[in-house]
């Protein structure tokens, strides 16, 4: 684990160059966005079918790079879907850097392995809640529909 995989270390910069176009396209009215952060393309594909579903307007990024590079870019989700193993910036670096960024954004982690780290950046970040893979659609509307309720950061 690289120091700023550390839960609780310094935020390092990132630059990546992003197309705008993807992220300055206007969601529907009434659809909230959401960013899907994970760089499975079958997960992108069936997180954005299963969003679209329920109501919501997907924007996709296929790393913790390009995710932080689109909210710089100005893009303002509802919520970000935070996949945590990934080749970059895994979740565990994206999360304390997305909230250096934008301290109130709801994040919902969603991972195949709940592990320690998992565990502490739940507990210590506000608003921030975890759904563990494989999940159902009546999975996700619950957890989208539970998101507001996230309590305040913990002592950590």
């Amino acid at each position: 684990m690289a120091a700023s995989d550390t839960p609780g270390a310094s935020p390092e910069p990132v630059q990546v160059e992003v197309d705008p176009q993807g992220m300055n396209a206007q969601a529907g009215v009434g659809q909230p966005r959401i960013l899907h952060v994970d760089d499975d393309a079958l997960m992108q594909d069936t997180m954005g079918t299963m969003l679209r579903y329920l109501g919501f307007d997907p924007v996709m990024a296929s790393s913790g790079e390009e995710a932080l590079a689109t909210l710089a870019m100005g893009l303002r989700p509802a919520m970000v879907i935070l996949d945590m193993n990934m080749p970059g910036l895994g979740g565990a670096a994206t999360l304390p850097r997305l909230r250096a960024m934008l301290p109130d954004l709801p994040v919902l982690i969603a991972t195949g392995r709940v592990d320690e780290t998992v565990r502490h950046l739940v507990r210590c970040h506000s608003m921030v809640g975890l759904m563990p893979k494989p999940f159902h659609l009546r999975d996700l509307r619950r957890h989208l529909g539970e998101w507001l309720v996230i309590g305040p950061d913990q002592d950590c």
